[in-house]
């Protein structure tokens, strides 16, 4: 007989900001297919402060009945192995039942990158975005995203992250996503390892 999946109360997502909450959560929401579930987050304006605050955040969502703590650290062009390791702490101590580092490369613009179809439907681009193989191998997934717009609507419209990448994110094929960007796959497959109710 299989072992029952631990259960998860409620998901606690420390971001930069909120536009990255409200994508993150968007995009996990599709995936776990549980709406009622519980969301909490904690922004933390900038990675160094994120760093410096992310135990007693995780507390502070422990406390408002999340059992699960994701920590969203974007890439921003360090070095994968070395900013694990600078997080690992996080994992070590935080006070939460379950807790995960997750570290886009370079940022979750990067996910977005990963269903072209989205895009095109979202702007409605009379040119349209072409499919890219390797999403998390472009230097600036933001900026990219920026000028494929802006270039492929014949500059009649501007991509503003706080203001679209939830648009996107909830258009999205997650599956196209898990498959291009290993960050968001490993994000899938540490959120499979539970039940939601």
């Amino acid at each position: 007989m299989s072992k029952k999946k631990p259960k998860v109360n409620g998901i606690g997502l420390i971001v930069e900001d909120s536009s990255d909450f409200d994508t993150v959560r968007a995009l996990i929401k599709k995936h776990i297919g549980v709406k009622g579930l519980r969301f909490k987050k904690k922004a933390g304006g900038g990675c160094g402060k994120m760093r410096n605050k992310a135990l007693s955040y995780a507390k502070e969502l422990k406390n408002k009945g999340c059992n699960m703590v994701i920590l969203v650290h974007d890439l921003d062009g360090r070095e994968l192995e070395k900013l694990r390791s600078d997080l690992s702490f996080f994992v070590k101590k935080s006070p939460a039942e379950f807790n995960f580092i997750c570290i886009p490369n370079e940022e979750i613009e990067a996910w977005l990158l990963s269903d072209e179809n989205a895009v095109n439907d979202l702007f409605k681009l009379s040119k349209k975005m072409k499919s890219i193989s390797n999403p998390e191998n472009i230097t600036s997934p933001k900026e990219h995203l920026e000028k494929i717009i802006y270039q492929n609507s014949n500059k009649t419209k501007r991509y503003i992250s706080t203001q679209h990448n939830l648009k996107i994110a909830e258009l999205m094929d997650i599956g196209k996503a898990s498959k291009k960007c290993k960050s968001f796959e490993e994000l899938l497959v540490f959120l499979d390892s539970f039940r939601y109710e």
